[in-house]
């Protein structure tokens, strides 16, 4: 019996130090996404990506905030962005900002009970 519990407590600790590596991995490729855009379609609500289309307020030309990394964390905020919203997210940070006429939404990646900034 003392055998088993001492091999769940090493598996456990050897799990959480997994994830956290994990966690900082995609921590990192998440700091290379970026988004500027001012949304003016917003996909299906069937579309599990996080594909909003609108125009760049700098440029003013088209463009679209795409990205497999920001699938699994910006998707989670879908129900917050309307269209008019101006979706943000700088080249190397790590936090996603929806601003609204009147308000700014702010999310920080997270991931295995740490936040990230």
């Amino acid at each position: 019996m003392k055998y088993i519990l001492l091999l769940c407590s090493f598996l456990s600790l050897f799990s959480c130090g997994n994830q956290l590596e994990n966690c900082n991995l995609l921590a990192n490729a998440c700091k290379a996404d970026e988004c500027l855009l001012i949304v003016q379609k917003i996909p299906g609500i069937r579309d599990g990506k996080f594909n909003y289309k609108g125009i760049n307020p700098l440029t003013k030309k088209a463009c679209d905030c795409n990205s497999v990394t920001s699938d699994r964390w910006w998707a989670d905020y879908k129900e917050y962005i309307e269209i008019g919203d101006t979706l943000i997210k700088k080249k190397g940070e790590l936090v996603f900002s929806i601003h609204k006429k009147d308000t700014v939404l702010s999310f920080n990646f997270e991931c295995g009970e740490k936040v990230y900034k």
